[in-house]
């Protein structure tokens, strides 16, 4: 009896899922082809309609492919239709569908949508030769969800339920609004891609999703030297060959912790031993043609240790570790522009420090060099008007400021080190141009920001 009344609701539950799951198919039957009597695509339509009704269940397998193809828009209450090109896509990675047409809230579709659409209604097997299809492949939808399989399958999305059928080579579907009459009526050839386009397209679906998990990595845990972290242990197997670093204990131990490659995330567990690292004692000039990681160790470990404590927001640490990289720790580099770009990042980077900790004369007076013919202009530009407008700061009082910064531009080390003072704030930067007080002055003049004040 258990067993009876347990099929009971086991069937109970698959017959309201095909129900509630299942398309009304004989209203947008009726409602299509009365649209169709006006349409430019009523022979389409006529095909459609037809060909649905007689085709087969689809299943998982049915679906594992991307597919181009096309979709007719039809909007029942104002009696129109639009022929666009579609696509039906899956992530291997995700398991999430998405399908849909392009250029639906366009006026007009472009030349090439419109050669597009052209081949695929008169011969699909042509398609792959054609230049739209050889950028259309690739798109994916925003908008996804998870397939579903009732009588046949079914993906629901935020905007549509679409169902399957298939016939032959074709798959065809049909996506019923959820919030209007409108509904879209899908045609995709299956044979028309050649197979080698699809183990391109789910490459190219893996490196969006591996660079999307990076960007959240990036986010959470920032870190500008990401390729060149590894570069730690370069430097380490480098030394350990000779005296006295080879009977250092500790630096052996520090170095043997480190087995995997070191990347944004693991080297966070490295505090210790990369502050450790800046007290080594490295000759320069004996090291200089033998190994730039050796070199560049210092720098790196501080750099890394600054974006460490930052993405922890230990703010007062990260200002020291980013003062030490750009002033302690310049990084070794045999063109002047790798320098300058590491320089400028730092500067950027302790710009938020400061503006993290309250100091906003600081925060402001540090992104002046970068007006100053060293480059992140752009970003400058954008930071220094926010932090105006933030913190409510009168720009005629501002730009007196500036101009009597100029003036105490020094180059201290004349290695390219230059200290200024801006509203009692002594600011350090680095720039592999010479520098005196009036091209200093001249340069943040004839910026669109200095001339905006």
């Amino acid at each position: 009896m258990k067993n009876l009344i347990y099929l009971l609701l086991c069937a109970t539950q698959i017959s309201f899922a095909q129900t509630n799951n299942s398309i009304d198919f004989k209203k947008i039957e009726s409602q299509a082809l009365k649209t169709a009597k006006t349409s430019k695509h009523a022979d389409l339509i006529t095909d459609f309609i037809k060909e649905y009704k007689t085709g087969a269940s689809v299943s998982s397998r049915d679906l594992i492919f991307d597919f181009v193809g096309i979709g007719v828009y039809i909007n029942p209450t104002n009696n129109t239709t639009k022929l666009l090109p579609a696509k039906y896509t899956l992530n291997l990675k995700t398991r999430l569908s998405g399908i849909g047409v392009v250029g639906l809230e366009k006026e007009s579709l472009s030349e090439n949508q419109l050669k597009f659409l052209s081949i695929y209604t008169k011969n699909p097997s042509k398609i792959a030769a054609d230049d739209y299809y050889m950028e259309f492949k690739y798109h994916t939808f925003r908008i996804e969800g998870k397939l579903e399989y009732a009588n046949s399958a079914f993906l629901a999305d935020q905007n549509y339920t679409t169902y399957f059928t298939k016939k032959d080579n074709w798959l065809y579907a049909i996506g019923v609004s959820k919030t209007s009459d409108e509904f879209i009526l899908y045609k995709f050839d299956t044979q028309a891609m050649p197979k080698d386009d699809y183990m391109l397209i789910q490459m190219e679906k893996d490196r969006q999703v591996k660079w999307a998990q990076q960007s959240k990595l990036r986010a959470v845990f920032p870190m500008y030297h990401d390729v060149r972290i590894d570069e730690i242990r370069v430097a380490l197997a480098y030394l350990l060959r000779e005296e006295p670093y080879k009977n250092d204990k500790t630096l052996t131990e520090y170095a043997s912790r480190m087995t995997r490659k070191l990347d944004r995330e693991n080297i966070r567990k490295f505090t210790t031993e990369l502050d450790y690292f800046l007290d080594l004692k490295i000759d320069e000039k004996a090291w200089k043609f033998k190994s730039d990681e050796v070199l560049n160790l210092k720098h790196t470990s501080a750099h890394a240790l600054a974006d460490i404590y930052f993405g922890n927001e230990n703010y007062k640490l990260a200002e020291k570790f980013f003062l030490r990289s750009l002033l302690d720790f310049k990084i070794f580099s045999a063109g002047g522009s790798n320098a300058q770009k590491d320089a400028n990042r730092i500067i950027v980077d302790l710009s938020r420090v400061y503006d993290k900790l309250g100091k906003i004369e600081e925060s402001i007076g540090y992104l002046v060099p970068l007006l100053n013919g060293n480059g992140n202009i752009d970003q400058a530009t954008g930071m220094l008007n926010n932090y105006i407008a933030n913190s409510k700061i009168d720009k005629k009082t501002f730009k007196k400021q500036l101009d009597a910064s100029f003036s105490t531009l020094d180059n201290i080390r004349g290695d390219g080190t230059y200290t200024f003072i801006f509203n009692g704030k002594v600011i350090f930067f680095y720039s592999v141009f010479n520098k005196t007080a009036s091209s200093f002055a001249n340069e943040v003049m004839e910026t669109d920001f200095y001339k905006s004040l």
